[in-house]
This record gives structure tokens, C-alpha cells and sequence, in this order.
């Protein structure tokens, strides 16, 4: 296994907050995590662009990249901005496309494990070792195509910033499955869609009749409760 620390000290522009969270889980506690969606978004979009910026994909210069974030801690619209905004990171100077049918003709860069505990994170980011269209679909997920990297930051109540970089040989760090974005559910659908349905032409609802004023309560007598002959 080789490894290799690199320091670096990229700064986020928005602050996080202090969590506490593990994918995949490794534990009973990490089932029911204090999750902090906005530690997860920022720690990923930093830890994505470091990568990606310093450890760019085979063939040409600038080549469009796919990314695959794991399906447990995203929704679409989070997704399309985590792309967006890795796009947007120093150095990374190439179009970014959360994975979807076409970007599995792309170098994809994985999200293979997130931990954050308070002001403190993990991400594991796995590097394609191979070029556009060089793989089918059944190799994307195979370890060995893919150089792990460890990124560490720090943050919580302070901006996220990236602290270290640490390199492992391919295979080292597992390859998660494929989260296609076309694949994900929109959230609340089944909701929407049944307040989006129209009502039936020509349905009368019928009118509930006016409530009558409710009479003044009368009020009864009360009696004490009997003692109950078995205390004393």
C-alpha cells in the first residue's frame, strides 16, 4: 500500500456545524446517527473538489467527469448542487455531472465513506485509473480501477477546510454501488401528484348543514367518592 501525505488548507466559503455521522455504517450507534446535512454537502463538495482538482482523470485535459455520491445521504436537488458546486471549486476546471446514464461513459469520481464526528471529518474519494468508455458498466464498481483517497477536515463551528490528503493503492478502499440519479425518487411525490389530481367534471360535494349553537352545559350534581373500606 503506498501512502502519501499532503498537506494542503483549502478553506469552505459557507460555515458548518458540529455532527455526527458514518456511511456506510460500521456500528450499532451509526444507525441512528446526529445527522447534519450541511457538515455531509460541505465536507463532500470540499473533500470532491480537492481530489479531483489534484488528482485529475486519464486522456485529455479537461475531460467531463461523473461523480457518485452514495444514494442514503442524497435527494436530486442536493445531488445537482454538490456537483454544481464541486464544478465551481478552485482547480477543478471541467464540467462535473452527478452520475446518470450517460456519465457512465465518464471517469467517475465515488464517494466511498463519510465520517464526521463534530468538528471533525472523514470522506473517501475513489479516482478513476481509467479513461472515457474504457470500462463497462459491470467494472465501474471494481475496486481495483479506482486509487482511494482519505480526506481529512476540520470544521464544525468554523468554515470546513481540508487539513490532509491521504493516497491508497487501488483496491484498498471498496468501491460503493452505483447511484444514478435518475434512479432516486423525487421527494414527496406521492403526495404532490395526489394534490395535483384533478377533481371529476360535473361532482357536486355536497354542503355540510350549519352546527347549531351548543346549549349552556347543565351542570349535575356531584357526589364524594365512598371511602374505600379497605384503607385505614
Amino acid at each position: 500500500m503506498a501512502v502519501v501525505g499532503v498537506l494542503v488548507g483549502l478553506t469552505a466559503a459557507l460555515p458548518g456545524c458540529a455532527g455526527w455521522d458514518t456511511w456506510p455504517p460500521t456500528d450499532p450507534v451509526d444507525q441512528v446517527p446526529n445527522r447534519d446535512d450541511a457538515a455531509v454537502i460541505q465536507t463532500t463538495i470540499l473533500a470532491l473538489g480537492r481530489v479531483i482538482s489534484d488528482y485529475p482523470p486519464r486522456g485529455r485535459q479537461g475531460v467531463p467527469v461523473a461523480i457518485n455520491v452514495p444514494g442514503p445521504l442524497v435527494g436530486k436537488d442536493v445531488y445537482r448542487r454538490i456537483a454544481r458546486d464541486v464544478e465551481a471549486e478552485p482547480g477543478v476546471n471541467r464540467l462535473v455531472a452527478p452520475l446518470d446514464q450517460a456519465g457512465l461513459t465518464m471517469p467517475i469520481y465515488h464517494v466511498a465513506g463519510v465520517r464526521i464526528r463534530s468538528g471533525k471529518a472523514e470522506i473517501d474519494i475513489l479516482r478513476p485509473m481509467f479513461g472515457p468508455g474504457e470500462l463497462d458498466r459491470a467494472e465501474l464498481t471494481n475496486s481495483d480501477a479506482y486509487e482511494g483517497y482519505k480526506v481529512r477536515l476540520s470544521g464544525g463551528f468554523q468554515p470546513w477546510h481540508v487539513t490532509w490528503v491521504e493516497r491508497f493503492s487501488p483496491g484498498i478502499i471498496p468501491a460503493p454501488a452505483l447511484n444514478l440519479i435518475d434512479d432516486i425518487p423525487p421527494m414527496g411525490g406521492v403526495e404532490r401528484e395526489a394534490e395535483a389530481q384533478p377533481q371529476p367534471q360535473g361532482e357536486q360535494v355536497p354542503e355540510m348543514p350549519a352546527e347549531e349553537p351548543a346549549a349552556d352545559p347543565v351542570e349535575e350534581p356531584t357526589e364524594d367518592p365512598a371511602e374505600d373500606p379497605g384503607e385505614g
